[in-house]
């Protein structure tokens, strides 16, 4: 368990930043946790109390200091996230789901549960600052082709950093379309070169790591007949889409693909889209439907008067849109929730075409 202690927090951590347990007051979270979630911390400090900085705050772990090591990444349950500090659950291996990858180390683990995994490459995205040289090399290829085409998003699949280490194998789908994987045409690539620059290195570190937390849950999924990938596309100049595909168990047999793209910007807000495909081989058909969610009043009527146009594209690829709808962001708790059901109920704009 985790608990703030009878007394001040030895000054010696090293970590100054707001939001430092002292154990003498309560701590306001930095990013809002949820019932059930798991988050990651690494231990600062052994002695004289074992401290674990997490995403939140820095908190002092009611746990022998002997089992571990400085560095060592562990993994929390909240419990209780509405108390200050929150309160969180150590976890260890046999409490976490069955994952043969995740049994192998706390790394891996870290990795395999990391929430927002690609956030730290989204930020960096964002506002990189890079030496001419290699700016200039990634916007060789760090930008979408307008009007994009299906080959494109396809293309950044394979440049997004998942693939990086297969691209060099003969004979594969990754090669014949974009080769090896080197700076010029691959996000991994050209991360592990600016890691080399001087004054870089900490900076690129949980940038690759983002990129190897999104290669492991890929490679856990396919371990257990699903699929994960998740990847940024660029979008409108700086900006830029995550995108998930995902297929579980029961999804593969039936042949159904979930795909979800989020934004966030200046101009449109927050937006999310959700994609549902379903093949029906008797019908020789596939079929959509999309829910589209924003925190902005424009996106309703938009959607709404350009149904026939979304119904046209899909069709030009052999897909049938059997439905359209539109409501709010949800807030997170709630969003949280209803993930977990197999449906959601919109009821802003429902729309059949």
């Amino acid at each position: 368990m985790i608990d703030n202690g009878p007394q001040p927090l030895a000054p010696s951590s090293g970590v100054v930043r707001p939001g430092v347990n002292l154990g003498n007051g309560p701590i306001l979270p930095a990013i809002t946790l949820l019932k059930g979630q798991i988050i990651e911390g690494v231990v600062v400090q052994l002695q004289p109390r074992l401290l674990v900085d997490t995403a939140s705050s820095i908190f002092s772990a009611a746990a022998s200091s002997a089992a571990y090591t400085l560095g060592e990444r562990l993994l929390f349950k909240v419990l209780d996230p509405d108390v200050h500090p929150p309160r969180l659950e150590l976890l260890r291996s046999g409490q976490l789901p069955v994952s043969s990858l995740g049994q192998q180390s706390a790394f891996l683990r870290s990795l395999l549960y990391r929430l927002d995994g690609l956030k730290p490459l989204q930020q960096w995205l964002s506002s990189a600052q890079l030496p001419p040289p290699l700016a200039t090399l990634l916007q060789s290829f760090w930008q979408l082709p307008n009007p994009p085409k299906a080959i494109d998003i396809q293309k950044f699949l394979l440049m997004s950093g998942l693939f990086s280490e297969s691209r060099g194998q003969a004979k594969t789908l990754a090669n014949a379309l974009m080769g090896p994987a080197a700076a010029h045409n691959d996000l991994k690539a050209l991360l592990k070169l600016l890691a080399l620059e001087e004054g870089f290195e900490q900076q690129v570190k949980p940038l690759l790591e983002a990129l190897n937390s999104s290669q492991i849950k890929s490679l856990d999924a396919l371990l257990n007949n699903q699929t994960h990938y998740q990847w940024l596309m660029p979008w409108f100049g700086e900006q830029h889409l995550l995108i998930t595909l995902q297929q579980n168990q029961q999804q593969r047999s039936q042949k159904i693909w979930s795909v979800s793209l989020a934004h966030e910007g200046p101009e449109l807000g927050v937006l999310q889209i959700n994609l549902l495909l379903t093949e029906r081989t008797l019908a020789h058909e596939t079929t959509a439907s999309l829910h589209f969610s924003s925190d902005r009043a424009w996106l309703a009527p938009l959607v709404h008067g350009s149904k026939q146009q979304l119904h046209n594209a899909l069709k030009l690829h052999g897909i049938n849109l059997q439905q359209v709808s539109v409501g709010p962001i949800i807030e997170p708790e709630l969003q949280a929730k209803s993930q977990a059901k197999s449906q959601a109920v919109h009821t802003i704009l429902d729309v059949h075409v």
